[in-house]
Formats: structure tokens, sequence, C-alpha cells
């Protein structure tokens, strides 16, 4: 159980980092096209991205740790079984893989409003298809 749980997370920070170099390559090659500078402190920027993604996925995943825990003191103890998801380490990930796709598909000059990624997050939270998800976990068979 704990090596699936394992797997989940690898896959997340994975498919994270692999969103970022998505957008990396795709503001590389739009740069490239408008005829706009590539400059070190472009590339800079990208680096302290990686490292303020990575930092928030890190506490997340400490969060679902010590949520984890407490399952496995609940069901040791026989007061409930529920399942082992590390569900803030995903949502935070799909969060942050959204506005990384959010920014490959705009265009450069469109670039810079929070409030959009903000809205995008808001409706994805809101879906009826995530709180499917969300509910099809909590019911896992498999506990």
């Amino acid at each position: 159980m704990s090596a699936t749980v394992l797997l989940l997370i690898i896959i997340e920070y994975s498919g994270v980092l692999f969103a970022i170099i998505a957008d990396l390559c795709s503001g590389l090659h739009k740069a490239r096209i408008n005829n706009i500078p590539r400059t070190s402190r472009a590339l800079r920027r990208t680096i302290e991205k990686i490292a303020r993604y990575f930092n928030t996925l890190l506490a997340l995943t400490i969060l679902d740790g010590m949520i984890i825990a407490g399952v496995i003191y609940l069901r040791s103890t026989g007061i409930a079984s529920l399942p082992i998801v590390p569900i803030f380490s995903l949502l935070g990930a799909i969060a942050l893989t959204i506005i990384e796709i959010k920014s490959i598909c705009e265009k450069a000059e469109e670039k810079g409003d929070p409030s959009q990624a903000t809205k995008t997050i808001r409706e994805l939270l809101e879906s009826p298809s995530l709180k499917t998800i969300i509910k099809q976990l909590q019911n896992d068979p498999k506990k």
C-alpha cells in the first residue's frame, strides 16, 4: 500500500516538473518566433518557479503524511477504515499543472493575469468530475 502512495507522489512531482519544462520550451519557442531575446534572467525565473512549486508540493506532501499516519493509526485501532490517498499533494499537483498548461496556451502578450489563473483553479475545484473522483477515492473498496 505504501509503495502505491509513494509511486503516486513520484508521478505527481514528475508531472509538475514535466509541465514546467514544457512551459519553458514553449516560452523559448515563442520568444524565438517573436524575436525576443532569451536572457539568463528569464531562465532564472524558471528555476525560482521550480523551487516555489516544489516547496508548495513538499508542504502538501508533509500534510498528507500526517493525515496518512493518522489514518494508519485509526485503521490499527479499528476505529475507522479510511483510504490512504495523498489527496492534498494530488490536488496541488493538478492545480500547478493546470497553471503551466494555461501558461503554454496563452499568447505572450496575455501573460501576467493572475486573476485568470485563480479563476481556472476555482473552476477545476468546483468541477463535478473532480468531486466524483474524490468521492470514488473516499469509497475505495481496497480499504
